[in-house]
């Protein structure tokens, strides 16, 4: 039986999703707003024509994007943003966790936004490599606010369910969360 195309399936913005998503956490944007932030990124990438063709071929891992649009958005909206890990950190999985517990239980309008991929076995590439929000982490469950309409998205990652370093992939734990990528965000103090 065919499916149809959803959103996200065939084009390759869930890094921009994963930004207009923590804006709606933070800020509460709505529609129009949140079409108007992806066409103005959209119309920017098209000035780049490089860039614009490594996003369309995911030859890009976005974290360039995610912060231009998070610097674009925070002229507009008052915006805090955090980057807790750096490229040339390796945190543990306990500290992702605890980074990620500690900020979304710290307070009201965070978000987090993120990449990660996921393997399908742990000797094969990565079948996914997607960006997403997290809204709220609950009873050792980090809650995604995700784009994806796909049956077998990943809507929820548990403590004990994901690596945050791409070695430590295995059978029981074929996610790998990018701690690099995580950006913190919410409305200034």
């Amino acid at each position: 039986m065919l499916k149809p195309f959803y959103q996200g399936k065939l084009d390759t913005f869930c890094a921009m999703y994963a930004v207009l998503n923590a804006l709606r956490l933070t800020h509460s944007i709505r529609v129009l707003k949140a079409r108007e932030i992806l066409n103005d990124t959209l119309m920017a990438l098209a000035a780049s024509p490089e860039m614009f063709q490594a996003v369309l071929e995911q030859q890009t891992d976005y974290c360039s994007l995610v912060d231009s649009m998070l610097r674009t958005q925070s002229r507009f909206f008052p915006l805090d943003v955090r980057q807790p890990f750096g490229t040339d950190q390796d945190p543990s999985v306990e500290q992702v966790w605890d980074c990620c517990d500690q900020w979304l239980n710290g307070g009201s309008n965070r978000a987090l936004v993120f990449r990660f991929l996921r393997h399908l076995t742990p000797d094969g590439p990565p079948m996914n490599r997607h960006w997403t929000t997290a809204d709220s982490l609950k009873n050792n469950v980090l809650h995604l606010f995700d784009c994806s309409h796909e049956a077998e998205a990943v809507l929820n990652v548990r403590k004990d369910s994901f690596v945050s370093n791409p070695r430590d992939i295995c059978q029981e734990k074929l996610l790998y969360i990018q701690p690099e990528t995580i950006r913190l965000l919410r409305l200034p103090l």
